[in-house]
């Protein structure tokens, strides 16, 4: 008898439990009287082309090296003892005309850069398959640099002047 109540029993529980998911799924999947009275509220699209604004700034020069914690040591005051860089104050002395000529050195122009704070350019140049830092009006060795141009510069040795084009 006991069997019989038990059986009994779940199988109540069974039917109980099938009636709350079909249910569910009636609901789901049904048409219900409460959605179609629920407003839909409409989603407005901002071009984000009209309220476009150009974010500027300035980039200020970095004082403290921020891996060592040290300051920066300005590389104006450095300078190199082998270089042959004469001050373009100096002037140096006049070859008679009597001299022999002798030939240009292997020069190529590599371009130019300009600071914000200074005035002339600093140029790049090759000769003689070594690197130079020069500026407007410097001499190097008895080259003297007397125009510079984004493709080109112009340099004089013993009065005599030569255009020297941009290497690619």
């Amino acid at each position: 008898m006991n069997k019989k109540i038990l059986n009994s029993v779940l199988i109540f529980f069974m039917l109980v439990i099938w009636a709350i998911v079909f249910n569910k799924i009636f609901k789901f999947f049904g048409n219900n009287v409460e959605e179609n009275n629920v407003s839909v509220n409409p989603i407005t699209i901002v071009d984000p082309r009209m309220n476009f604004s150009k974010d500027t700034f300035d980039l200020r020069k970095v004082e403290r090296d921020p891996f060592l914690g040290k300051y920066a040591v300005s590389r104006a005051k450095k300078h190199k003892a082998n270089t042959t860089l004469v001050s373009r104050r100096k002037k140096t002395s006049i070859t008679p005309k009597n001299s022999i000529k002798k030939p240009w050195p292997k020069l190529s122009y590599h371009g130019f850069v300009k600071g914000a704070k200074s005035t002339s350019e600093l140029i790049l140049i090759r000769m003689n398959n070594k690197f130079y830092k020069i500026r407007e009006g410097d001499m190097l060795e008895d080259i003297s640099v007397k125009r510079i141009y984004r493709d080109s510069i112009i340099i004089k040795r013993n009065r005599e002047s030569k255009t020297v084009l941009k290497s690619k």
